[in-house]
């Protein structure tokens, strides 16, 4: 008799915890810690457009040295910034944002890139980790 009742006690206890774990409604709507998640409202944000730009000036930066001429020259044509159209974040050490840029090619084409930024606020340090044209424009993924 008395396994019984430890028996059904320990059903009951199971059965309490499963249901008050699931009922709680934050539960089905809780973020993983380290997910990315959407920001709304790009266009209107001075941050975001400035930390495009920003990406954009590093890739230009980049391509200079490896191509070893100044702006104008032959073998370096610059991108020139148009603006950020899409942002996800994910907090890791900082912040990392993933940008879609749309930006102008020296032929006055614009295309989109796909932008991956490092931000630590604490140390006043950005790091631009990938900078490449969209292959798909609906994905994120270069």
């Amino acid at each position: 008799m008395a396994a019984r009742i430890t028996r059904l006690s320990f059903g009951l206890l199971t059965v309490s915890v499963l249901v008050s774990a699931l009922a709680r409604p934050s539960y089905c709507h809780r973020k993983l810690v380290g997910g990315r998640s959407v920001v709304l409202d790009v266009a209107s944000n001075k941050e975001l457009q400035e930390l495009g730009r920003y990406c954009v000036e590093e890739f230009n930066l980049k391509e200079q040295r490896e191509h070893g001429k100044s702006g104008g020259e032959e073998g370096f044509n610059p991108l020139m910034f148009g603006e950020v159209v899409e942002v996800q974040r994910q907090v890791v050490s900082g912040i990392k944002y993933f940008l879609r840029i749309q930006a102008t090619l020296p032929d006055r084409t614009t295309r989109m890139f796909n932008s991956v930024v490092v931000v630590k606020p604490w140390l006043q340090s950005k790091e631009l980790l990938d900078f490449s044209p969209v292959a798909n424009p609906l994905s994120y993924e270069s």
